[in-house]
């Protein structure tokens, strides 16, 4: 059996020397041998920028029937963050209905010169940056280097492509192949309020009640694909952890991010001017992900996921 994972820097592998670690390169420590992780999650991809580099594509063409496809979109996907990510990252919810519902509106390709009006309208607002041509020269580099000759563009009111869209193309690729596809919501963000609970706001999957998490899980619902609620899981457990101790087990954001395990991060955690993040995780907290994850699986009564349930061991470390 072989699992496929895709996905952003949540997910991805990093090296041994790093600090900072994703659940992705946990997840095989849980399987018996037989059972094959190939993690193609990387930093700073989502939904969108995942199909336009070629990555889902790269999926598409080794898995196979039994297989499972693991799915978690939402950090580089959230557009109520800040516009600079736009062009390349962001992919937009839409309008929800009265009921709340999300719409899957069918991505549009362009030709790699276009660029987003949004995003042009945006730039020049931004006082802040002179050379504006630069930008979109930059833009226009990156949108270059994808390796076909059409790309799906963002689009605030989604008419090009919706975030449920993208996400269901991973799910029908995945059963082209008779695979089974498994969406995960992605882990909340360690921002609190002052009473200890998790914020919602923008920035942290979309704020108004965490929306790029509801669009998941309806999307799940829709097509009949086991949702692993791994959002869920982590509020709780983050809440529990705390405010105060949070820091233990994410990654750093200023400071040395690298060294020996955990001594030397420790060494680090301790300097007066290290500060730490809120999105990403180190050792200790990428096993608490992937623990939860697994614990999520085991769980689940879909049976669409028995045989991988049957695949994990019963006792990790």
């Amino acid at each position: 059996m072989n699992i496929y994972l895709a996905g952003d820097s949540i997910v991805q592998d990093y090296t041994e020397e790093e600090f900072i670690a994703g659940w992705g390169q946990f997840l095989p420590r849980f399987f018996k041998p037989y059972v094959n992780v190939f993690n193609y999650a990387k930093g700073g991809r989502s939904s969108r920028l995942f199909i336009n580099e070629g990555r889902f594509d790269e999926i598409d063409r080794h898995i196979q029937a039994g297989d499972y496809l693991f799915i978690e979109f939402c950090h580089n996907d959230d557009d109520s963050k800040d516009y600079k990510s736009m062009f390349n990252r962001q992919t937009p919810l839409g309008s929800p209905d009265e009921s709340g519902r999300f719409p899957v509106l069918p991505g549009i390709k362009m030709s790699k010169d276009y660029i987003p009006p949004e995003y042009i309208e945006a730039l020049n607002n931004d006082d802040s940056i002179t050379d504006k041509q630069a930008v979109l020269n930059s833009v226009l580099a990156i949108n270059q280097s994808y390796p076909y000759d059409t790309y799906y563009p963002y689009s605030k009111d989604a008419s090009m492509g919706s975030y449920k869209w993208f996400i269901s193309q991973f799910i029908d690729m995945a059963r082209k192949h008779h695979a089974i596809p498994v969406l995960v919501t992605a882990p909340a963000r360690t921002f609190f309020n002052a009473d200890g609970t998790i914020m919602d706001a923008p920035g942290c999957h979309g704020g108004n009640n965490f929306s790029y998490i509801r669009a998941m899980r309806q999307i799940g619902e829709e097509t009949g694909t086991p949702v692993l609620d791994l959002f869920s899981y982590s509020v709780k457990l983050f809440e529990k952890i705390g405010h105060d101790n949070i820091h233990r087990y994410t990654s750093i954001k200023k400071g040395i991010n690298k060294g020996k395990w955990p001594d030397d991060f420790l060494k680090e955690l301790a300097k007066p001017d290290t500060v730490s993040e809120n999105t990403h995780f180190n050792k200790d907290g990428a096993m608490l992900i992937t623990k939860g994850l697994v614990e999520l699986i085991r769980e689940c009564q879909n049976p669409q996921l028995c045989e991988l349930q049957s695949s994990l061991l019963h006792n990790v470390v």
